[in-house]
C-alpha cells in the first residue's frame, strides 16, 4: 500500500538523486572547459615546434647549398 510516508521518502531519494546529477554535471563542464584550455595550450605548442622545425629545416638547407 502506498503512504504519504513511503511518497515522501520517495520524493527525498529522488530530489537527492536530481542534485547529485546537477552536480556532477556542473563538474563535467568545468572539467570540459579545463580540457579544452589544455588542448588550445597543445596546439600552440605544436605549431610553435612545427615552426622552429620549419627554421631549422630552413637554416640546413642554406648550410648545405653554401657548402655546395
Amino acid at each position: 500500500m502506498i503512504t504519504i510516508e513511503k511518497l515522501s521518502e520517495r520524493h527525498e531519494t529522488i530530489s537527492e538523486d536530481i542534485r547529485k546529477v546537477e552536480e556532477t554535471i556542473a563538474n563535467l563542464d568545468a572539467q570540459r572547459s579545463q580540457l579544452q584550455a589544455n588542448l588550445y595550450a597543445l596546439q600552440g605548442a605544436l605549431q610553435q615546434v612545427e615552426y622552429f622545425l620549419k627554421e631549422c629545416e630552413e637554416k640546413e638547407s642554406k648550410s648545405e647549398d653554401k657548402s655546395k
